[in-house]
């Protein structure tokens, strides 16, 4: 293989259309039909043959000669957020935005492709292309491995946009890189009343605020200064006027964390702090 390829002018501008194309159309987990149809369009016409897999959705694509297989995955759906940007090939999907950048991951792998394609007669082996579904549920992968998309390959790499990097540079370190996710969602279930008369009810609202209080304590008071943790409450629910308490208040979050041990007690610590 060539040690430095250059992207084809041509190439970069396909590839900045078809990402302007994933944008304008995402789909949620398991709904990733109008995506999966585009790509496979995409790797017929440039002569990739696609694999057969008992999947729901996603593309498993493969070039090359007799050897070991090298995968390259990313990952597609989108997320259910209603994006308001304002740029000219905003989301079309009310409620559905590429707000992780999958529709620039699906890009750069066809863009890769693309390239080894040109360059197939050079290649040791083979490679093999995973579009992976699911991946924002942490379902995708699991069912792909389950229908024998890695079966055979010796290898695999994955990207994540880092908008903080420059353009055209790519990260790479030893170790740990992205945390584990554990996602919850609490709801506190009270008595409602009147707000003039407190008394009469049992107040979720209240019994909320104190919980995730207390739940930064997690990080705070049993993680190790030296190590990564976080948990984060990102939406909060409950009440309906300014003048009921009402009978259910909850949010949802996640836990992220970089070490086995630490995920566990973190996950012990908020079960004894809900409960």
């Amino acid at each position: 293989m060539n040690g430095q390829t250059v992207v084809p002018p041509e190439l970069n501008k396909h590839m900045i259309r078809i990402f302007k194309e994933f944008h304008e159309h995402p789909e949620l987990c398991h709904q990733e039909s109008w995506t999966t149809k585009r790509i496979k369009a995409e790797l017929t016409r440039i002569g990739i043959p696609l694999l057969d897999f008992p999947i729901k959705s996603g593309v498993v694509a493969e070039l090359g000669t007799d050897g070991p297989i090298i995968a390259l995955r990313a990952d597609i759906d989108a997320l259910p957020l209603q994006e308001e940007s304002g740029l000219p090939y905003q989301s079309k999907i009310a409620g559905v935005a590429h707000a992780c950048g999958h529709d620039f991951h699906i890009t750069a792998l066809l863009g890769a492709a693309k390239l080894l394609k040109t360059q197939e007669s050079q290649l040791k082996g083979r490679i093999r292309f995973i579009f992976e579904p699911g991946e924002e549920r942490h379902v995708g992968a699991v069912e792909m491995i389950a229908a024998g998309v890695l079966k055979n390959v010796k290898a695999i790499s994955g990207i994540h946009n880092m908008p903080t990097l420059p353009v055209g540079t790519v990260g790479i370190k030893t170790g740990k890189l992205m945390a584990s996710n554990d996602n919850f969602d609490v709801t506190i279930t009270g008595v409602g009343s009147h707000a003039a008369m407190p008394q009469t009810g049992r107040d979720p609202i209240v019994a909320t605020a104190s919980i995730i209080m207390l739940l930064q304590t997690i990080v705070s008071r049993n993680i190790s200064p030296s190590d990564r943790l976080v948990l984060t409450v990102g939406q909060i629910r409950g009440g309906h006027t300014n003048n009921v308490i009402p009978e259910a208040a909850g949010f949802k979050g996640t836990i992220r964390a970089f070490s086995a041990t630490d995920r566990k007690l973190a996950k012990k610590r908020f079960y004894e702090i809900v409960n």
